[in-house]
């Protein structure tokens, strides 16, 4: 079982993105997924609730620090945002050799993290402090990034980088002006992004294809 933790938008902002991304995951992955929607909630029982978030450049930028502590520092796990689409079997990420490093990501880029849970709790503080810091990652970011296993770029491709599709393992529609699904959030402050088309109509048409996808599933289902 492959322990996924997704950071969306908490007003369901994101239904489209979050459909095509999660189809396209269980559609290419080689075994099960358990994926956790890390979403903003006023609600002190919820795991990711009532958590500072007041200087997050998303509305999830900081619940990534939460996830080893959510596993009980047990096993294995996959960060990622949102904006994404996978193309390439997750399974051989999540089993990437990390050296024994902490975490494995692309570079100092974090929206994609493949967490060794019990070598992280070594590096982190508790969630409840976690919680009370909203600038914790970027407290953190130089002397965490340093500790990263760097995997091939692929696993984290931004807006394809000029790659045909087939060369193309994870896409990350990392600039927001130009996600196609154009999320509400983005518009409204701090952000205030205005929405221009992107430079590659092939991904668009890529990622509709996978919307298109999965509400058929999902009529099929019903």
């Amino acid at each position: 079982m492959i322990r996924m933790f997704i950071g969306s938008s908490s007003q369901g902002e994101d239904k489209d993105i979050e459909m095509a991304y999660e189809h396209s995951l269980r559609e290419n992955s080689s075994e099960e997924l358990d994926i956790v929607w890390m979403r903003q909630s006023d609600d002190p029982n919820s795991y990711w609730g009532c958590w500072q978030t007041h200087t997050w450049p998303t509305p999830f930028s900081g619940f990534r620090w939460g996830i080893a502590e959510f596993c009980n520092f047990e096993g294995r796990a996959i960060y990622m945002d949102v904006d994404q689409l996978n193309l390439k079997d997750i399974a051989e990420l999540y089993h990437i050799d990390m050296q024994g490093k902490p975490f494995a990501s692309r570079d100092n880029r974090l929206c994609v993290m493949v967490f060794d849970n019990a070598k992280m709790k070594n590096h982190l503080v508790s969630v409840a402090e976690i919680k009370q810091t909203p600038d914790y990652g970027r407290k953190i970011y130089w002397d965490i990034v340093k500790r990263s296993h760097h995997f091939d770029p692929r696993w984290n491709c931004l807006d394809g980088e000029g790659r045909p599709i087939d060369d193309i393992w994870h896409l990350h529609f990392t600039r927001m002006a130009s996600q196609p699904w154009k999320p509400a959030w983005a518009i409204t402050p701090p952000r205030r992004k205005r929405f221009e088309p992107h430079k590659r109509p092939d991904l668009v048409q890529l990622w509709e294809q996978y919307r298109d996808e999965a509400i058929m599933a999902e009529h099929n289902e019903n």
